[in-house]
């Protein structure tokens, strides 16, 4: 059964804006994600192809995020 451990986490932020580290409690919140029953399936699916999925956190200047983007990668792209 796939895992968290399967899932790559990536956060960007706008050019020039501080480079901010997630807090404890949204990292939690996206592990949590990953495991979700509803994505299962994309996890096995990916891995069955040789794939990881990648979880794309993009901020907002002030450090909110405003878009989390799901995408499977080849692996030596993850």
């Amino acid at each position: 059964m796939p895992n968290s451990s399967d899932v790559v986490f990536r956060f960007s932020q706008p050019s020039g804006a501080p480079v901010r580290k997630p807090s404890a409690s949204m990292t939690a919140a996206l592990r949590n994600l990953s495991e979700s029953t509803e994505l299962r399936s994309l996890i096995a699916e990916a891995q069955a192809q040789g794939r990881r999925v990648v979880v794309q956190v993009y901020h907002s200047s002030d450090g909110r995020p405003f878009l989390i983007h799901l995408r499977s990668v080849p692996e030596k792209l993850a």
